[in-house]
């Protein structure tokens, strides 16, 4: 658990004595394995073009999301209605890794929208290819994570992810994350490939 420096604390407390709403977090700054200094910062309605031409880019490089690139249609200003949301809702959040400007990772979290599921909600979560194995969704997680520490509403954080992706189901290990279940061939690849998605969750203290 040490592949990455944290430069200086999160402060969400801080953050939400200042005014700060749940949807959003303090910025923090990392440090990735190669010695480069990214910040992890809430994702804000004006990042939306940013973050399309980002998901556009790890579509077409990720073998292990379940959107397609084809499948991928929205736009700026879908993005951008989609983030103020989100950034207005107590149970929602969206954050990016971001280098010289850059957007390097993102991480978007939904808590249920029913009295009683809303105590716990899933993430997606994507590196572009050139940072992965260096520390940044580590440091996406790590900041989701003390978000749902922080946040009264959320107790269980659940993700989905492809049993081959073995470098994911790692990290998620390590962080406390345990399995529940199995989707057996969930994901198709092609006509003759299947991948199990591994169901896994995180009880916040």
């Amino acid at each position: 658990m040490s592949a990455v420096q944290f430069i200086f604390p999160s402060g969400i407390k801080k953050h939400l004595l200042e005014g700060g709403s749940m949807g959003e977090i303090q910025a923090r700054q990392f440090m990735a394995k190669n010695g480069k200094q990214f910040v992890v910062r809430t994702a804000l309605p004006n990042d939306a073009d940013k973050v399309v031409d980002f998901i556009r880019t790890v579509l077409g490089e990720a073998p292990y999301l379940l959107t397609t690139e084809a499948e991928f249609k929205a736009t700026g200003e879908q993005q951008k209605q989609l983030l103020q949301q989100m950034l207005d809702d107590d149970g929602k959040l969206a954050i990016l890794a971001e280098y010289d400007g850059e957007i390097i990772g993102f991480l978007d979290f939904h808590n249920g929208h029913r009295l009683r599921t809303k105590h716990q909600g899933s993430f997606g979560m994507s590196v572009k290819k050139d940072f992965r194995n260096q520390g940044v969704g580590k440091a996406l997680l790590t900041m989701l994570l003390d978000w749902a520490k922080e946040n009264p509403l959320i107790e269980k954080v659940c993700l989905e992810v492809a049993a081959d992706n073995t470098n994911a189901l790692r990290l998620y290990r390590n962080f406390g994350f345990v399995e529940e279940g199995v989707k057996t061939k969930a994901m198709k690849i092609d006509e003759q490939t299947y991948d199990d998605l591994i169901l896994m969750a995180y009880f916040v203290d």
